[in-house]
């Protein structure tokens, strides 16, 4: 089953990507999006075998690498963790690929679109289905090609590519950090599969070697998962599709580096001083893109702030050893920012392309159905009672209290609720209920888009809703130690954090005459340090890339490069090869004399060797 959960993708996006022109445009939707309804159907027979029935499964393939100390199978693992990633994967890439057949709609190419959808699926599949390192960062390498694909799908407009590159730049980073841990892992333990080594690392003592092991992993996660320093390519990832959009942030790429996290955690139970590391990271990032978030104004910015601010929760989770909690989170969010995501897609659609809240408003007499998808993933966000964002989030929170060293994330993580509730608030406001500022040809023409685009935003709207408290249960069954007794106060504080956040977005909006002033000096100053992301990609352009450009092409370019290579290899070679060539030339004149000359040379020589 597993096999087949795999293989649907693969084949949807081979064919759509080789036989686009012949199956067309429709055709292309049609195929790729009954492709991952099977693998999706696989993924739902797995979960129930693996999470209800308690069965895990190993299969073996075929072998990868023999060699005399390394030997490495192509194999399947299905655990719990995997079947809750495939059936979060399938689930939200399913929803977007039928999103896709309709928002796509007149673009001319939407097979090649939706191929690299389905490939992006197929490599992510990869990535969780894996049972040692090596598989992994083939899936992982997978879905960062894929991702600057996608959002330098249209290719033609310079910010795509300026963005896709980015991406692909930032995450190579990551990357380094995840091959160097595998050598450090291969060096340590010998072994590159996830069961010999965490079974050693289980019986081994605490040591250098696995805390550098453990911080080269959290590395990789951090790129990809886009934490603190390495966030900066997120926002900008926007550039590409809003249905690209979806898939990035909902259910794969960003995913992944929690997931690595979640995955390796045998290694990080035995090294105390990362876990520290990454709880004050993960923290760190809930508060920064918390706060850049408020003051946003473009759409699909806002809530790709929101996604780095979720995954910090994650890994808080994650650094206070509250794994199958992240993962719990992971899941929730999937659901809850899948429906933002298509929900603005939504908006964007019906606004010809408009993506500035400051050029929308009014649109909830005339988009009543999307005005309600985005409430509800906007309060399943902000931590909402009873809904889906609600069992997780504030459960971090909880148990992050109880960390005393690392209280900080509490608090932290308490503030950044107030800020998601204002900028969710906000964007609700903006779209919808204020008086719009919209130009009249495209404000009378606003309409509910078709039934595959209204369709996947009722479906994760009902996950949004109910996905929290029906797999809450099977959640706390993987936990092996429970939250400890925290005051009332504790528990409810984030709750009324976000509902205060609420309210005070609907006073300052609904009464602004009272509140808003002409700014200060100060209030302009924080407000350029907050917009422009707190200057992360001034600080890293000037003072770090410039230099590193600058020594690049004084050193390794100019002066090894096209200096000491070539001179002694190419450039070398074919100027010796030149000269000899032009000497043995001029022995060619035309002079008789200098003929007779070389004739008596060799006659000379040719006599003083047979003497």
């Amino acid at each position: 089953m597993s096999f087949l959960v795999l293989c649907a993708p693969l084949i949807g996006a081979i064919v759509s990507g080789l036989l686009g022109r012949k199956i067309g445009e429709k055709g292309a939707g049609i195929l790729t999006s009954n492709c991952l309804i099977v693998s999706l159907s696989g993924s739902v027979m797995i979960f129930y075998e693996t999470i209800l029935s308690f069965s895990t499964t190993h299969t073996e393939l075929w072998r990868w690498f023999d060699s005399d100390l390394l030997t490495i199978c192509f194999g399947l693992q299905v655990d719990s963790f995997t079947a809750i990633m495939l059936f979060v994967i399938t689930v939200i890439s399913t929803l977007v690929h039928i999103f896709s057949t309709a928002y796509m709609q007149g673009d001319p190419h939407i097979p090649r679109f939706m191929s690299y959808l389905s490939l992006f699926t197929f490599l992510m599949v990869v990535l969780v289905t894996s049972d040692n390192y090596p598989q992994l960062f083939i899936g992982w390498e997978g879905v960062g090609l894929c991702s600057y694909l996608l959002i330098n799908f249209w290719l033609t407009r310079v910010e795509a590519n300026k963005a896709a590159i980015k991406a692909m730049l930032v995450n190579r980073v990551g990357d380094i950090g995840l091959v160097l841990a595998m050598f450090a892992i291969l060096d340590h333990f010998g072994s590159l599969e996830f069961s010999s080594a965490f079974n050693m690392v289980v019986v081994s003592t605490p040591s250098r070697n696995i805390t550098l092991i453990c911080l080269l992993l959290f590395v990789g996660a951090a790129g990809k998962s886009a934490q603190l320093g390495l966030h900066t390519w997120l926002p900008d990832a926007m550039e590409g599709p809003t249905p690209v959009s979806a898939l990035i942030h909902a259910a794969t790429m960003v995913t992944a580096g929690v997931f690595l996290l979640i995955r390796s955690f045998p290694f990080f139970e035995q090294a105390p001083f990362v876990l520290m590391v990454v709880t004050i990271v993960g923290s760190l990032t809930v508060f920064l893109a918390a706060t850049v978030g408020v003051i946003q104004n473009d759409l699909k910015k806002v809530v790709a702030y929101s996604t780095c601010s979720q995954l910090g929760y994650m890994v808080v989770a994650c650094g206070i050893s509250q794994y199958s909690i992240s993962l719990f989170h992971l899941m929730n969010h999937a659901f809850f920012k899948a429906l933002l995501f298509l929900s603005a897609g939504s908006v964007i659609h019906a606004l010809s392309d408009e993506q500035d809240l400051r050029k929308m408003g009014g649109l909830v007499k005339l988009i009543p159905l999307t005005y309600i998808m985005v409430v509800v993933g906007s309060l399943s966000l902000m931590g909402f009672p009873y809904l889906t964002g609600f069992y997780s989030k504030d459960l971090i929170l909880e148990l992050a209290y109880d960390q005393h060293y690392l209280t900080f994330a509490y608090w932290l993580g308490g503030f950044s609720a107030l800020l998601t509730a204002l900028y969710s608030i906000r964007l609700v406001y903006l779209t919808f209920l204020s008086n719009t500022n919209s130009r009249k040809g495209v404000f009378i023409c606003v309409h509910e888009g078709s039934w595959n685009l209204v369709l996947p935003l009722i479906l994760l709207a009902l996950g949004s809703l109910f996905v929290g408290h029906l797999v809450k249960e099977v959640v706390w069954s993987f936990q092996i130690t429970f939250p400890p007794i925290v005051p009332l106060f504790i528990k409810l504080l984030p709750v009324c954090l976000s509902l205060g956040g609420a309210v005070l977005v609907v006073a300052l909006y609904y009464y602004s005459v009272f509140f808003f002033r002409a700014p200060s000096f100060a209030g302009r100053m924080g407000y350029t340090f907050l917009y422009s992301a707190w200057q992360f990609n001034y600080v890293f352009n000037h003072f770090l890339l410039k230099r590193v450009w600058k020594g690049g092409h004084l050193i390794s370019f100019r002066t090894i490069d096209k200096g000491t290579l070539e001179l002694v290899g190419p450039k070398g070679i074919s100027n010796f090869l030149v000269g000899l060539a032009q000497g043995l030339s001029n022995l060619q004149s035309g002079l008789v004399f200098n003929y007779a000359l070389v004739i008596l040379v060799g006659a000379a020589i040719l006599i003083w060797g047979v003497v």
